[in-house]
C-alpha cells in the first residue's frame, strides 16, 4: 500500500517550485550580466575576446536558457568567469544560479513521482510460494551446488584419463639386448679366454643415456676406421677412451649407455670396473672386459686385443763412496837419502 501522504507531497512540490520559477531565477541572473554589460559598453565580440567564452553561451547566460548550455556544471564555471570580468559579486549570482537548478530539479522529480508510483504498484505481484522459492539466496545456493556437480563430474573424467595413460604398455628390447643377442648369434669360435655372463635379470632403458650412442646398427655402413668398438655399460664405472693418441672420453658411465669409437689404428680402453663394460670389438662379442672393481687397461688394434704388462723400471742404488785405506810409510835408514815422491 502507498502512504496518501506520499502522494500529496509531490503535489504540494509542484504548486510551489515548479519550472516557471526556474526560468524566472535564470532570467534574473541573465538580466544582470547583460545590464551590466550594456553598462560598461561591452560587446559580446568584446567579452568574447577577454574572457574565451563563446558568443552563443554568453547570449544564453544573458537570457536565462540553460538548455543551451554544455552542461549545468560547465554553465557554473561559464557564469562565475563572466561575472567576475564584468565586476559582479559571482557569489551572489552562483547562489541564485544553484536556487534556479535546485527548483528545476525539483519540479522535475516531481512530474516523475505520480508515473513512477502507477508503474510501481502495477509492478508489485502479490507474494507467493513459487517467488518464496526463487528467492536471491536459493538462487545462488543452487547455482554454486550446479558448479560444485560439474567440477566434480570433471575432476573424476580427467583422473580417469589419467589413470588410462599411466598403464604400462609392452617395451622395445633395450639396444643392449639386440646388440647382445645379434653378437652371440654371429659369433664364431676363437681362441680368446672365456667371460662372465651377464646376469638375465639386469634391464635397461629403452634408450640410451650417454654420448656417442647409437640407436641402430652398431656402426652403419659409412663408417670409418679399421678399429671398430662399441660398448655396452652394465654397471657404474669410470671409463677413459683414447682413439690414435687422442682421447675421447674420460668421465663415469651409467648402467644402459652404449658409446661406438672408430679407429684407424688403434682404439684404448682404460675402467675402474672391468665387470661394468660390455664391448664388441669388429662385429665380434668380447664379453666383459674383466671382474667387478678390476682396474683394466686394453688395446684394441687391428691385429688384435693387447693387454699392456707392467714393466718394471730399474730404480738407481745409491753407492757410498769408497774409503781411502792407509798407505805403508818407509822409515829411513840412518846414511839413506830420502827420495820426494813424485808429485
Amino acid at each position: 500500500m502507498i502512504d496518501p501522504q506520499e502522494q500529496e507531497a509531490p503535489q504540494k512540490v509542484v504548486e510551489t517550485l515548479d519550472d516557471r520559477e526556474a526560468s524566472e531565477i535564470f532570467r534574473d541572473v541573465g538580466r544582470r550580466l547583460r545590464e551590466q554589460r550594456e553598462l560598461l559598453g561591452l560587446s559580446l565580440d568584446d567579452v568574447e575576446r577577454h574572457t574565451h567564452l563563446r558568443e552563443r553561451y554568453l547570449v544564453a547566460l544573458e537570457n536565462g536558457d540553460i538548455d543551451c548550455l554544455p552542461s549545468p556544471v560547465q554553465g557554473r564555471g561559464m557564469l562565475n568567469n563572466y561575472a567576475t570580468f564584468l565586476g559582479l559579486e559571482p557569489d551572489i549570482l552562483l547562489l541564485r544560479f544553484a536556487e534556479g537548478l535546485q527548483a528545476q530539479l525539483i519540479a522535475k522529480q516531481a512530474k516523475q513521482a505520480p508515473t513512477s508510483s502507477k508503474k510501481q504498484r502495477k509492478a508489485r505481484p502479490l507474494p507467493t510460494p513459487i517467488r518464496r522459492l526463487l528467492s536471491g539466496d536459493i538462487l545462488i545456493g543452487g547455482t554454486l551446488t550446479i558448479l560444485l556437480v560439474v567440477f566434480i563430474f570433471w575432476g573424476a573424467i580427467r583422473i580417469f584419463a589419467i589413470q588410462m595413460e599411466q598403464e604400462p604398455t609392452p617395451t622395445a628390447p633395450s639396444i643392449a639386448e639386440v646388440l647382445l643377442a645379434t653378437a652371440t648369434a654371429s659369433s664364431t669360435a676363437t681362441a680368446l679366454p672365456a667371460t662372465p655372463t651377464p646376469p638375465p635379470t639386469i634391464q635397461f632403458p629403452t634408450q640410451a643415456l650417454g654420448t656417442n650412442v647409437f640407436s641402430g646398427d652398431p656402426f652403419p655402413q659409412s663408417a670409418e676406421g679399421n678399429v671398430q668398438i662399441y660398448i655396452t655399460v652394465y654397471q657404474r664405472a669410470w671409463m677413459k677412451v683414447t682413439v690414435d693418441d687422442e682421447e675421447q672420453f674420460n668421465g663415469r658411465v651409467i648402467p644402459g649407455s652404449a658409446y661406438a669409437f672408430s679407429g684407424v689404428e688403434k682404439v684404448e680402453i682404460s675402467t675402474g670396473n672391468g665387470a661394468g663394460l660390455n664391448i664388441l670389438y669388429n662385429q665380434e662379442n668380447l664379453g666383459y672386459m674383466g671382474s667387478m672393481g678390476q682396474v683394466v687397461y686394453q688395446i684394441y688394434t687391428i691385429d688384435g686385443v693387447m693387454t699392456p704388462t707392467a714393466t718394471i723400471t730399474p730404480t738407481p742404488t745409491e753407492t757410498l763412496p769408497a774409503t781411502p785405506s792407509p798407505t805403508a810409510s818407509s822409515t829411513p835408514r840412518p846414511g839413506e837419502a830420502t827420495v820426494p815422491p813424485n808429485p
